[in-house]
Formats: C-alpha cells, sequence, structure tokens
C-alpha cells in the first residue's frame, strides 16, 4: 500500500505540470533519445496507473562536448497513456573557443513538449488531448530536436 501513495503524488504532479500553458500546437515529432541521447530508466508502478522516467544526464559525463540534462516521463493508467512530459537543456558542445569565451550561453537551448490526455472527459472524439511544445522560457532558443 506504501508504494501507491509516492505513485499517485508523482502522477499528480505530472498532471498539474501538464495542466500549464497556452494554445495547443503540434508535438515534436522527435524522441527523446534524439534530444537527450541515452538515459537512465526508472519506472513506477508495475499494474494499473504507471509512470514511465527516464533521466538524461550526459551534459555532466561528457564535459565540453555535445550533452543534455533532463527528463521524459509517462503517465499512464495501465491501457491509456493520459500525460508525457520531456523537458531539458540541450548543450551543442563547445565549438569554436573563442566564440565559446564570448557567449557561453549561446550553446543552450531548451527542449519541452507535453501532451495531456484525457479521454473520460471528451465530449466529442479529438477534444480529449492537449498538446504543448513551445517552451515555456523566454529569451532561450528551443533545442532543433524539440521543434517540428
Amino acid at each position: 500500500m506504501r508504494s501507491e501513495i509516492p505513485v499517485r503524488a508523482v502522477f499528480a504532479l505530472l498532471v498539474s505540470l501538464a495542466a500549464v500553458g497556452g494554445p495547443a500546437v503540434a508535438p515534436a515529432t522527435a524522441a527523446p533519445e534524439d534530444c537527450f541521447g541515452d538515459g537512465r530508466d526508472l519506472d513506477v508502478g508495475t499494474e494499473g496507473p504507471t509512470i514511465d522516467l527516464s533521466v538524461y544526464t550526459s551534459l555532466f559525463s561528457n564535459l565540453g562536448g555535445e550533452g543534455a540534462f533532463g527528463i521524459s516521463a509517462v503517465g499512464s493508467t495501465g491501457e491509456v497513456e493520459v500525460i508525457s512530459l520531456r523537458t531539458g537543456v540541450v548543450f551543442a558542445g563547445v565549438g569554436d573557443p573563442g566564440e565559446f569565451l564570448a557567449d557561453p550561453f549561446s550553446r543552450f537551448a531548451i527542449a519541452f513538449d507535453y501532451r495531456l490526455s484525457l479521454p473520460m472527459l471528451a465530449a466529442a472524439p479529438g477534444d480529449d488531448t492537449y498538446e504543448q511544445s513551445e517552451s515555456p522560457v523566454e529569451g532561450v532558443p528551443e533545442a532543433e530536436c524539440s521543434v517540428d
């Protein structure tokens, strides 16, 4: 019984994160691996509601080269994917040392996509999904892997 409480808490957190945003837009076509590389998987729950998390930390293990720091999370009821969130920072590598020293933050970009689907509340087919891939951070470029 104790394991159900954290699953519900994490699921509620993901749902509340997905509720933030503006108008619906088309989702990014790239898989999380295309943005972040290989990650560490963490599955919460085995039956019924589950959350599949992947944590990406190549930014710290590939110093100076391309890397990322982010998460990918998918929450489902066991049969229906309810929410998915992919967010993180993508680093394009140092590149030209002179340009990097002049503006080190120019090599960073944000990857952000989420989708909330509540088929039990749909009034008509297709009314059950909200998708957002526009970064919620102003002034930071969006990663190419996060753009359609």
